[in-house]
């Protein structure tokens, strides 16, 4: 038998064509999701593609590996400046300032679904073209949303087959309190800078915070030294991330504090999150278990956009 050999023109590299088993069961996932956020009260929004490239680099934040090393972007005949979208959350705060729904009742809720594009090392579970469901509540300060919306998350992924979710907290505080963490982290790092990867000498200089998120082996044994954010936060948010923990009791969900969770993006502010399933075996590719959901309070992003004021929202 001839043996098949890619076309020349194949597809490119990190992405993928989805097809029978496996494209039939993208589409029920999806669609089971919007039937949960539909059930407990929200509604779909669907973004462009295409954005101004700055409306990332502004939301996600200029430092970031997404808007330094990851983001597709282009400029278009007429001189336009845009981008793939490699996330959905400054999209959506965009368009819920954009389409006025500051004026309707508040919190508003919206999901979204649809493909993302990061030009990321193609590995284990990830692709340059990848899908996404999310989850928004904007407008709201209320502790018990933060706790919602990972409930919410956990149905999702329980109702596609998932077992053995676990669930991992943090806070890391807000404008009041987070700069003296910053201080600190960086200067515990500055002690350990020869041990650390060349990324994070670079995260040193530009966002501490972003150092406990480097998912290089070479720098876990000084991640686990770094000073905690808990004992820096300020009375308000001491009192909210109290608040958070005592509603996951009270919904009957297992998690645990990391505190050296912080999640990579600037916009977040107090809660962060994560959900991973533990898996008792390794897979094929002998890897740990991935992050498969993961979000939290970003009081900060609608300013960050250039709105007048903050608009207190959670993903």
């Amino acid at each position: 038998m001839k043996k098949e050999t890619t076309p020349e023109l194949g597809s490119v590299k990190g992405m993928r064509d989805i097809f029978n088993g496996e494209y039939y069961a993208y589409q029920g996932f999806f669609e089971k999701a919007a039937e949960i956020a539909h059930y407990y009260g929200f509604t779909p929004i669907e973004t462009p593609i295409l954005e101004k490239e700055d409306l990332f680099a502004r939301g996600t934040g200029i430092d970031t590996d997404i808007v330094q090393k990851e983001m597709y972007s282009l400029r278009t005949k007429g001189g336009d400046h845009l981008a793939l979208r490699p996330e959905f959350t400054p999209a959506i705060m965009r368009a819920y300032i954009e389409n006025g729904f500051q004026s309707q009742p508040q919190p508003v809720m919206l999901y979204s679904s649809g493909s993302l594009f990061r030009h990321d090392k193609p590995q284990r579970g990830r692709y340059r073209q990848f899908y996404q469901f999310d989850l928004e509540v904007i407008g709201t300060q209320k502790s018990i949303v933060d706790a919602l919306i990972i409930k919410l998350f956990l149905l999702i992924l329980e109702e596609a087959g998932l077992k053995n979710l676990e669930v991992e907290v943090n806070s890391i505080g807000d404008k009041e309190c987070r700069g003296n963490y910053r201080r600190e982290l960086a200067n515990y790092y500055r002690k350990q800078v020869r041990q650390i990867c060349a990324d994070c000498r670079e995260r040193l200089k530009t966002n501490p915070l972003r150092l406990l998120d480097c998912k290089n082996p070479a720098c876990e044994e000084v991640k686990l030294g770094a000073p905690s954010a808990l004992n820096f936060l300020c009375g308000d948010c001491k009192i909210h991330f109290k608040e958070v923990v005592e509603y996951l009791d009270q919904l009957d969900i297992n998690y645990e504090i990391n505190t050296n969770l912080v999640r990579g993006l600037d916009y977040y502010s107090r809660t962060v999150f994560e959900i991973t399933e533990n898996v008792t075996t390794k897979d094929e590719t002998g890897g740990p278990p991935l992050t498969i959901a993961g979000g939290g309070r970003y009081d900060y992003l609608a300013r960050a956009l250039g709105n007048k004021k903050d608009i207190p929202a959670v993903i």
